[in-house]
């Protein structure tokens, strides 16, 4: 067993501001340092080119960097953000959409699958003025991964195959764009509905490769499937809809599929087809593999970093970091608070033998 600490950190002000709260909350941790700061820092041009890529979409996020800069007196191109942002891992999500019937309102769950040592497990709220409050975790501190906004548009995502990236063991990217965290970011942001969320990606240029999944308080939903810049989009078609790793929407995208996630989403989507409870799809999430969705295998860049159900129509999140088979869950609305600001987490390493990661 190992036990690392996850963090809550709630953010509010301008822009700028919250850009030199953060850097008061690193400077109180200064071991995580060396995941934010390069020790070589990215050239000039690349900086020029990123802020150009990203400022038309993510126009308040300079002003957040340059707080945070000037707090930590350093230079913007020090910033491991924009080094990989200059161009993720595994997960299982599902929407399953509003039931009157059965009085079930729309939920979207999601696992996130990949390391510890690679994630800042942080949850932050975020209220920027100009900007729509949110509850999300953070990525690369300025990035996010997943989240709610204040009008109950939820967003996470899923890697598409081989994750896009810059560091070693990444597919490097076929197209100049952005990455998911930027995307989603923005999307909680600018964005009220599914439709809003659709329109928007679509006229963004994307590098990574991912499903990314959204449902809104009128129990729309949408995954967005890209491939190398590449959209595909799909809807739910029996009032539910499900991603794991590998293509579903492009079918001539070939040897992107494993063993792993094709057990995941047909294990899903049986599960969905049952037309289950909110609290029964949730214990297939919280069920280590292969009776379950929760996973266990650190080691090789595939565990359970969080497991987050989200009620976009109550505005309400139910979240968990690490694997929910050793660690509590924590209920917040969105905009809100947890009881604490830093927490212990367990994790334990399991391998789930050659046949998880065998090609299909």
């Amino acid at each position: 067993m190992q036990e690392m600490s996850a963090y809550f950190h709630e953010l509010k002000g301008t822009a700028y501001e919250v850009g030199k709260q953060q850097a008061i909350w690193l400077k109180e941790r200064p071991l995580l340092k060396k995941q934010y700061i390069q020790s070589e820092p990215l050239s000039k041009e690349a900086v020029k080119e990123t802020k150009q890529l990203v400022r038309p979409f993510l126009p308040q996020l300079e002003e957040e960097l340059s707080g945070f800069c000037d707090a930590m007196q350093i230079d913007e191109s020090d910033l491991t953000f924009f080094y990989s942002s200059h161009l993720q891992p595994g997960c299982s999500h599902c929407v399953m959409q509003r039931n009157e019937a059965a009085n079930q309102q729309t939920v979207m769950l999601r696992n996130y699958d990949f390391s510890p040592l690679f994630d800042d497990m942080r949850l932050v709220s975020t209220h920027v003025k100009g900007s729509a409050v949110h509850t999300g975790s953070s990525l690369i501190l300025f990035g996010r991964s997943d989240g709610m906004n204040e009008h109950g548009l939820s967003v996470t995502f899923s890697a598409c195959g081989p994750p896009v990236g810059n560091e070693p063991g990444l597919k490097p990217p076929a197209v100049a764009g952005l990455q998911v965290y930027h995307v989603i970011r923005a999307v909680l942001e600018s964005c009220k509905t599914v439709e809003d969320a659709v329109r928007l990606v679509q006229e963004m240029p994307v590098a990574s490769n991912v499903h990314l999944m959204l449902a809104d308080r009128k129990g729309e939903a949408a995954v967005i499937e890209m491939i190398d810049g590449q959209k595909k989009v799909r809807r739910p078609e029996r009032g539910f809809i499900a991603a794991t790793n590998h293509p579903l929407a492009d079918h001539t995208a070939k040897g992107l599929t494993k063993h792993h996630s094709v057990v995941r989403y047909d294990m899903l989507i049986q599960a969905l087809e049952e037309q289950p409870s909110s609290e029964s799809l949730t214990e297939l999430f919280q069920a280590e593999y292969p009776a379950g969705l929760t996973v266990h295998n650190y080691e090789e860049l595939f565990g359970t970093m969080r497991t987050v159900m989200f009620r976009p129509e109550e505005g309400t999140m139910e979240y968990c970091f690490g694997s929910p088979v050793y660690n509590p869950t924590y209920s917040l609305k969105v905009g809100g608070t947890l009881p604490f600001h830093e927490q212990t987490i367990q994790f334990h390493q399991k391998d789930y033998g050659p046949s998880f990661w065998r090609n299909v």
